[in-house]
């Protein structure tokens, strides 16, 4: 049963009737026992009816990009009224990544009413369910009900992109690990055996027949950077931002793949393989949603040392505290 509360508007009227009462029990007055009958269907009204706007209630809400930690999405909230025959009035929409709650005027039976707008999430991380309050106080605002609308849809919320500029440790470390410059576009460079998130527009069929394995084409110009991000969560005790070191590793390795590189994201409890392009960023972005810092991994593994790095630390005593297996220039999220 959906709970009923009063609001102070409700609070004052119910006064006002206890002081009605009183003086038709002492004046025996007609006319003021005619008005206590009309303020008592009133206050029988405001109490039932808010609790029947929201019975049987449902909703639904749909993202239309990805949701990011603090940044403005949108979504597309539907709300359900499954009641055959009574319509549903003034129903308000709550939630804490709505900015404000929304007012829906009218549901009707068995119809939808849909709206769209800005949502904000604080926090990164997996939200196994999304939670919206649906709100009442139809028809005369004395009472009101309140239902907790509980969506399981497993949301991700992605790190929170960082104002990072290439400069410094990221510049020079791409810079090295460029190794080949201009070119037509048109020119092939060489021919090398497939990696995963190669484009397979650019294979090259007679080459991969001959050798039995796909082989693919690599232009001048368009020979991308193997470019490895290395964050350090293997320990909770040294101090420093995790959360803004995570969000720097996800701006990393955003503007690096849109830059044409080949980007691989090295943590203490997972590796992304080298990779591009958006389907790979997503990759990227889904294992940095769900890191967290584990106290009880003590050392980080490099699996090879193939192209430049970017060591992301929380602090410059977590980048000097030995934790890494090759050296590499350091970013130090306190200090940024």
């Amino acid at each position: 049963m959906t709970p009923v509360r009063t609001t102070r508007e409700g609070r004052r009227f119910l006064l006002a009737t206890a002081l009605i009462a009183v003086a038709a029990y002492n004046t025996g007055n007609n006319l003021i026992y005619l008005i206590l009958s009309m303020m008592l269907s009133i206050l029988l009204l405001s109490f039932t009816v808010p609790a029947v706007m929201l019975s049987r209630i449902a909703a639904d809400i749909v993202f239309d990009r990805l949701v990011i930690a603090g940044a403005e999405a949108y979504a597309s909230i539907t709300v359900r009224n499954r009641k055959r025959c009574i319509p549903a009035f003034s129903v308000h929409i709550a939630a804490p990544f709505l900015p404000l709650p929304f007012s829906v005027p009218l549901i009707p039976a068995a119809g939808a009413s849909e709206r769209t707008g800005s949502v904000v999430f604080s926090r990164r991380g997996l939200c196994p369910d999304v939670v919206l309050t649906a709100e009442s106080s139809f028809p005369f605002i004395l009472f009101y009900a309140r239902r907790t609308i509980t969506l399981r849809k497993d949301l991700i919320v992605y790190p929170a992109w960082y104002d990072l500029q290439m400069q410094g440790p990221a510049s020079s470390a791409a810079g090295e690990g460029s190794p080949h410059a201009g070119g037509t576009g048109d020119d092939i460079l060489h021919i090398r055996a497939f990696r995963y998130g190669d484009d397979l527009r650019r294979v090259h069929w007679k080459a991969s027949a001959r050798l039995s394995e796909l082989m693919v084409k690599e232009y001048a110009e368009q020979e991308s950077c193997r470019m490895t991000i290395i964050l350090d969560n293997a320990s909770s005790t040294i101090p420093g931002d995790f959360e803004k070191a995570v969000s720097i590793a996800a701006t990393l390795a955003r503007d690096l793949i849109a830059g044409g590189n080949t980007v691989r994201v090295v943590t203490a409890d997972a590796v992304v393989p080298f990779g591009s392009g958006d389907e790979h960023l997503l990759q990227i972005l889904d294992m940095l949603a769900l890191l967290q810092e584990d106290a009880g991994r003590k050392d980080l593994i490099i699996p090879d040392e193939e192209g430049a790095f970017i060591v992301v630390a929380k602090s410059e005593a977590a980048c000097r505290g030995g934790q890494f297996a090759a050296p590499g220039r350091c970013i130090y999220a306190d200090s940024v």
